[in-house]
């Protein structure tokens, strides 16, 4: 009997989720090629390293194995577009789109639409954010606070000018609407409260989950990211929805065709009664997400990330054991453990772990984990030298 394998390419977290609703009642078998399988942490689903980023070697491992696999599909945006090129090369179920998969990964183009439908501007006015186009994990994406600076950074950065979209920085606070959407759905998770590092950085330093639910805001921004995406005709199931709350209205900062990274997904998981793992494995395999419109709220979540503030080698980890003294449940999650190397600082690559706590509401989960965090020191040892 030829085995049923559905191919993952990368994945985001909770492995065994997206294993179980693949071998639960539709009897596949989950295999996830990672570029860096210990990077998923232990789970019981069947990791393979590969070089992900080698599409020549993706393509001849799915011709010698095309007898057994099933399908192709991937929850990050990186990969989810080469996913669907194999998809269209092989012969595999297209449940996607190749062309607008690419398109929503593509910034520039995505912000020129908004702006051609009267749905977004661009000023002026300074300072503004420059990113890379097709970026991700707040890789290549710089403050500028002039031209002057923009060119700066496209000479430094080893990219060309094209290669990035200038945006308008945003005044207020940041969130992203978590949602899916396909061609008869519309279904919306909640939103996650995004508080970021200082500019220059734009890292992720505390995510809670669902954010002032069943409130009027919350409804002005569902109304505002569905209109969004009929706008840009966006079918195409998890959707990832950044966007800053100014003095005039939700500005869009991008829209992501991925699962929700770093925690926020497992938040939904805890917190609602949706299962977006389920909901991507069902999509892969051509089944109708179930009926499931109306949300249930079962309390709030939240995690704070930790990151390494200069390159180096991870010395220690401290306070670990004082957890067990916080309200919420505190759970350490490590990204990287001692003796690995951190090679950049201000993306999601210096992210040492995250310590996530829960709470009747997301923001009381969101000081608890806080809290906690500030038990957790980490040590980075620089040729000899010791930095907190």
């Amino acid at each position: 009997m030829v085995e049923k394998i559905l191919l993952a390419i990368e994945a985001m977290s909770e492995v065994d989720e997206m294993a179980a609703a693949a071998a639960d009642k539709h009897g596949y078998h989950l295999r996830v090629l990672a570029e860096d399988a210990a990077y998923y942490g232990d789970t019981e689903a069947e990791m393979v390293t590969f070089p992900t980023r080698n599409h020549d070697e993706l393509a001849t491992y799915i011709e010698k194995n095309r007898a057994s696999i099933a399908q192709v599909f991937s929850v990050t945006d990186t990969w989810g577009v080469i996913a669907s090129k194999i998809r269209d090369k092989f012969g595999f179920l297209q449940f996607g789109d190749t062309a607008k998969l690419e398109f929503f990964r593509d910034k520039e183009a995505v912000e020129s639409a908004l702006i051609a439908h009267g749905f977004a501007r661009r000023s002026n006015s300074w300072p503004k954010v420059i990113k890379l186009r097709n970026g991700t994990g707040k890789i290549g994406v710089y403050f500028a606070q002039s031209e002057d600076e923009v060119t700066k950074i496209v000479n430094i950065s080893g990219y060309k000018r094209d290669d990035f979209v200038v945006q308008d920085f945003y005044f207020g606070p940041a969130y992203s609407a978590e949602v899916w959407r396909d061609s008869h759905h519309e279904i919306f998770f909640g939103i996650t409260n995004r508080i970021l590092s200082d500019p220059p950085y734009f890292t992720e330093r505390v995510k809670s989950f669902p954010w002032a639910a069943n409130s009027q805001w919350e409804t002005k921004v569902r109304e505002w990211a569905f209109q969004l995406l009929r706008t840009l005709d966006y079918t195409l199931g998890l959707a990832h929805i950044e966007f800053i709350d100014t003095s005039n209205g939700f500005r869009l900062v991008e829209i992501n065709a991925r699962m929700a990274g770093a925690l926020i997904t497992p938040g939904i998981l805890a917190t609602t009664n949706f299962n977006p793992y389920a909901m991507a494995v069902h999509q892969a395999l051509d089944v109708p997400p179930s009926e499931i419109i109306n949300r249930e709220i079962r309390g709030g979540y939240s995690h704070v990330s930790v990151y390494a503030t200069s390159t180096g080698t991870i010395a220690s980890i401290h306070g670990i054991d004082q957890l067990v003294h916080y309200p919420g449940a505190p759970t350490w999650v490590p990204s990287r453990e001692i003796g690995d190397r951190i090679v950049e600082v201000g993306t999601y690559r210096s992210r040492i772990g995250n310590l996530m706590a829960t709470g009747e509401t997301a923001a009381i989960a969101q000081d608890r984990a806080i809290s906690a965090s500030r038990s957790i020191s980490v040590q980075i040892s620089t040729g000899g030298n010791m930095h907190v």
